[in-house]
Order: C-alpha cells, then structure tokens, then sequence
C-alpha cells in the first residue's frame, strides 16, 4: 500500500483533511501553503498519508490512505499502473503525433502552402467534433491547433470554456496588436481586432502543464465548494506578476469561486464560496 499510487479522490480527501486543521487551527497559514501544495503533487498514498499523519486519528482519513499507516515496509508489494493512468499515458503519446500526421498531409506540396507572412494566418485542419477543452487531451490539440494556424501559441490572454474558446493571439510582427478568435470546431469566422499597451505581458499557451489544468477544474468544485455548478472555466493570462491560469465555477445561485495557479500548476491563491 505503501506505493500505492493515489487518485484525484485519494487527494481531494486529503485537502479536506488539510482545510479542516486549518479551520480548527491545529495548522498556520504557512503549514496549510506547504500541505495543500504538496498533496496537489503527490503521487502515492503513502505521501498523502504523511502529510496528515498528526492532524488526527487515521480513521478519519481515507479508506486507502489510512490502509497506509498499517502498511510496514516488509509486506509492501508490487503494484500495478492503473489502468485509467495507462489510457491517459497512449492518449498523451498518440494524440500529438496524430495531429502532427494531419497537419503534415495538409500542408504537403505547393507553393501556396508555403509558410504565412507575419501577422498573416495559415489554414489549419479542424476537428471532426467540438473537443473536451477541459481535458487534457482536448487541451493538448487546442494548443497545436494554435500552433498550426498561426505560426505560434503565444497569446495575450484566453478563455477556455467546455467545448468552445475565446483566444487573443499577438501578431508576430507587432505585439501591440492582437487578432480575438472563436474556437469551436477550428477556428471560426473572422477576428475581431483589437490593440494592447506597449510592454503588456504575453503567455505562451504551450507552457501550461495539461495535466495539472485538467486536474484543477476536475477538483475545484469540491476545492470551492460550489455544489451543482452550471457553469465552469478556464482564463489563462499574464496579469504582470507572471502568467497564470485561473478555474471559475458558479451555479445557478450564485454561488461561486476561482482557483489560480502559476503554469506549473503550483496553487498561487483560491477564492472558495463559504
């Protein structure tokens, strides 16, 4: 049990440990900081276990982590991936070579396929269906999507819903301009056009860590607790201090709350409805 490899819920319950001593004040801000990031990038079970082991009996832990205490090292065995972690691992491998392959076969031969000039746009292949923006692999083939269409992932800010996106991209050829596309099915229509102040902070798409982005809008419902949200996304952007990505969650109620992290998907601050 000891390397037991621990799921999105074995860490969710973990931060509810962490939240919980924070409240009653067995933790200081500094020890809460520390804990919460640490379980974010834990891995085993044992891990997670550490983190809380004097925050409370084990009972009050999960099932799982707490099966971890009673583990010793000698009857520890060997345990298998998951089988969900080895889909995920062939969707990150194929996903990108896949659209490597399309964006090969649309580009061969001509010369009206030649490379655009800058500040022009280059026809990029659309997907079939509207992707799952808010997964990992959905957010993979948005990025190299990007890529293909105009030469670069580098934006000045986007806003990533479900299944659609709103993506301000930076002309190469001048960075105080910035072209606003739709994305659904590929990008649709013509750009609105629009211009920044000089210096404004740009970000690099590519340079968010997928797994970390699909992993906190996956949790920040419950990270939130924001119960039955209707409505979910992702603003990813530079704000001076340096780039980030930030998860909003809302229902019907109004009853909302944010999540932010650096690119990373290091936890930089959270706002959680109470």
């Amino acid at each position: 049990m000891v390397s037991t490899r621990a799921s999105d819920a074995d860490r969710d319950s973990c931060l509810e440990d962490i939240e919980a001593a924070y409240a009653d004040g067995r933790i200081n801000d500094a020890e809460r900081e520390t804990r919460t990031q640490a379980a974010l990038q834990a891995t085993t079970l044992q891990q997670l276990a550490d983190l809380v082991a004097d925050l409370g009996p084990a009972a009050k832990l999960p099932s799982k982590v707490a099966a971890a205490f009673k583990t010793s090292s000698g009857d520890a065995s060997t345990t298998r991936l998951p089988r969900r972690f080895l889909v995920r691992l062939l969707i990150a491998l194929l996903v990108p070579a896949a659209i490597a392959v399309v964006v090969w076969i649309s580009s061969a031969g001509g010369d009206d396929n030649a490379p655009a000039a800058p500040g022009e746009t280059t026809q990029a292949p659309n997907p079939k269906d509207k992707l799952e923006l808010h997964t990992a692999a959905g957010f993979e083939q948005l990025v190299a999507l990007t890529k293909a269409k105009f030469g670069t992932t580098i934006v000045d800010s986007a806003a990533i819903y479900p299944d659609y996106a709103s993506i301000e991209v930076v002309m190469k050829d001048d960075e105080r301009r910035v072209e606003n596309w739709y994305f659904a099915k590929g990008f649709e229509g013509d750009p609105s056009k629009g211009s920044r102040p000089a210096g404004a902070g740009s970000i690099d798409l590519a340079a968010v860590d997928p797994t970390a982005y699909a992993r906190a809008v996956k949790r920040s419902p419950s990270v939130l607790g924001v119960e039955d949200v209707t409505s979910t996304y992702v603003v990813i952007r530079n704000s001076g201090d340096e780039p980030t990505f930030s998860v909003y969650v809302s229902n019907e109620y109004s009853e909302n709350g944010y999540w932010t992290f650096s690119l990373d998907g290091k936890e930089l601050s959270r706002y959680a409805f109470e």
